[in-house]
């Protein structure tokens, strides 16, 4: 971060100050008072079960000169005091933002936001240097903070922003306010939030509003709701996708289950080979390609810069421990990513294909129907075994009756799971966060390394 003073600070937020002794020059912003603080002004947060006012006073040792808090406290530190800690926080990183002239990137979507923003930071740094979100820091704290990263030296700033109801993306995107967006899909996740698709389609459009005057917007034109888009502003609209309407369109050849060759129309005798087993990552990969050419990196270095990207953990990355592969797609699921995971992992060859499947959260009354509609085609597709968690699971693996087993608690699916396994197995995890099966995978790949 580049350094920020405190007459900043107060412009900014238009604070009251207590305590003030002389000019301060901040080297860092930070939420948390177990990280490093020196020199930082430390955001005193309140959630349902904390509250950052309490931890000032370890800030303070940390070595934070300055805490934006909501009532003046007893600590002995220049305190600044606003009416919401959290908006404040959102107004210094706006407006630290505003210092500089890179050209900003947002991405958001239904699916594929932080492998599009991994997979874009991959390609573009080959040229530029680039400042991305740290991991899915993406909400109304993480998006500031990774905000911060900025700097005089940063080309092109690509950071992903999360919604799970109306109004985030036009909070979020007033602080980022960006040059381009990307909205990578239109889909099911957090549809529970929303009455049906449109009016989800209505807050994905929010970003939208705060896009530069002369900013480009690149949706999935495989999606619908390009009208819902189009009325957001007069940007110029770029559809991307797989279809013969799509004004950037790719196709996917030779899958063989390691990998496949993804090519674009127009672009002759240039092919792509994805090292992934899942075709999704085709949209990420799509989105990224046209960021990177339109940025000015050769096309006939993209080839070799999109097969060198490693998929990061949780989102479709395969670990062979053993002879069993365990395709690691822990991390989340909605309707739309996992009847594609499942499609692709059915195409798989394998002693036993064993798919591990928990519930998918955040349908509200769509609930029911989506796990039934998996529910059909995991019955379809003739896994050899399904496991569940989760009590929306429930109806997929009894579809599956002696090949499948629901279990109440992630510690029994575990053990269960563990000594059922066998050399020569594939191993789908894929569910939504709550259901913590990112601790399956750590915990049958720590058994299968040291059994």
């Amino acid at each position: 971060m580049e350094p920020i003073t405190l007459q900043e600070i107060l412009n900014w937020t238009d604070a009251e100050i207590v305590n003030c002794k002389n000019e301060i020059v901040f080297s860092g912003v930070s939420t948390d008072s177990r990280s490093r603080c020196k020199d930082c002004l430390f955001v005193a947060l309140k959630g349902k079960n904390f509250d950052g006012h309490s931890f000032v006073s370890d800030a303070v040792k940390s070595g934070a000169l300055a805490a934006v808090v909501e009532r003046r406290l007893s600590e002995n530190i220049t305190q600044i005091i606003v009416d919401d800690t959290l908006r404040a926080l959102g107004d210094i990183a706006k407006n630290y933002r505003r210092r500089f002239h890179c050209t900003v990137v947002g991405i958001t979507g239904s699916d594929g936001k932080t492998t599009t923003k991994e997979i874009s930071a991959h390609l573009l740094g080959s040229m530029f240097d680039v400042c991305s979100n740290q991991g899915n820091f993406n909400n109304e704290i993480g998006l500031p903070l990774s905000i911060f990263n900025i700097s005089r030296k940063t080309d092109i700033g690509i950071f992903e922003l999360g919604m799970n109801g109306r109004g985030q993306l036009r909070y979020l995107g007033g602080i980022l306010q960006p040059d381009i967006v990307v909205i990578t899909s239109i889909g099911y996740a957090h549809l529970g939030f929303f009455k049906n698709r449109a009016e989800l389609a209505e807050a994905k459009a929010e970003i939208l509003e705060n896009i530069s005057a002369d900013g480009l917007a690149l949706f999935n034109r495989d999606n619908d709701f390009q009208n819902i888009l189009k009325r957001k502003g007069c940007f110029l609209l770029k559809g991307i996708g797989f279809n013969p309407f799509c004004e950037f369109r790719g196709f996917i050849k030779n899958y063989n289950g390691d990998y496949f060759d993804l090519e674009i129309d127009s672009w002759r005798n240039i092919k792509f080979r994805i090292n992934s087993w899942n075709g999704a990552i085709g949209y990420p990969a799509l989105f990224s390609v046209f960021l990177a050419d339109y940025f000015g990196i050769p096309k006939c270095r993209l080839p070799a810069l999109l097969n060198s990207f490693i998929l990061i953990g949780g989102r479709g990355r395969i670990r062979t421990v053993k002879g069993i592969r365990i395709f690691d797609e822990s991390y989340n699921a909605n309707p739309g990513s996992l009847k594609m995971a499942l499609e692709y992992f059915a195409l798989q060859k394998a002693r036993r294909k064993i798919v591990v499947i928990g519930a998918m959260a955040e349908l509200g009354k769509w609930n029911s129907f989506y796990h039934k509609k998996i529910s059909s085609l995991v019955r379809n597709l003739h896994f050899d075994y399904v496991f569940t968690i989760g009590d929306d699971a429930r109806i997929i693996s009894e579809s599956r009756k002696n090949r499948g087993i629901h279990f109440e608690k992630i510690e029994n699916m575990i053990e269960y799971i563990c000594s059922f396994v066998k050399p020569g197995d594939a191993l789908l995890v894929k569910g939504s966060r709550i259901n913590n099966l990112d601790l399956l995978v750590q915990k049958l790949t720590e058994k299968l390394e040291t059994g």
